[in-house]
């Protein structure tokens, strides 16, 4: 579970659980973006890699996480659907 510190000048704030940083209160994840990116990024890619009909959405259910987070891997240039030969 995430540490959650209650802020005498301000709101609540949360942690990552893997490397201690402050991540938004609003967040559905108890890692920050690139603890998450460290972990599950490669879990992601192999299954693109090895699925040849994904979406993001397909991506997403299978992962647990929200489709703005595959958007943003793919916006960056770290992931990369296969192209259709059709």
């Amino acid at each position: 579970m995430p540490r959650l510190n209650l802020n005498p000048q301000g709101p609540i704030t949360r942690h990552c659980s893997k490397c201690g940083c402050r991540i938004p209160i609003s967040s559905a994840y108890d890692q920050c973006k690139e603890c998450m990116k460290n972990e599950l990024f490669p879990k992601v890619k192999e299954f693109i890699l090895n699925n040849y009909d994904v979406n993001e959405v397909m991506v997403a259910d299978e992962f647990g996480i929200d489709t703005s987070l595959i958007h943003e891997w793919v916006r960056e240039g770290h992931l990369e659907y296969k192209k259709s030969n059709l």
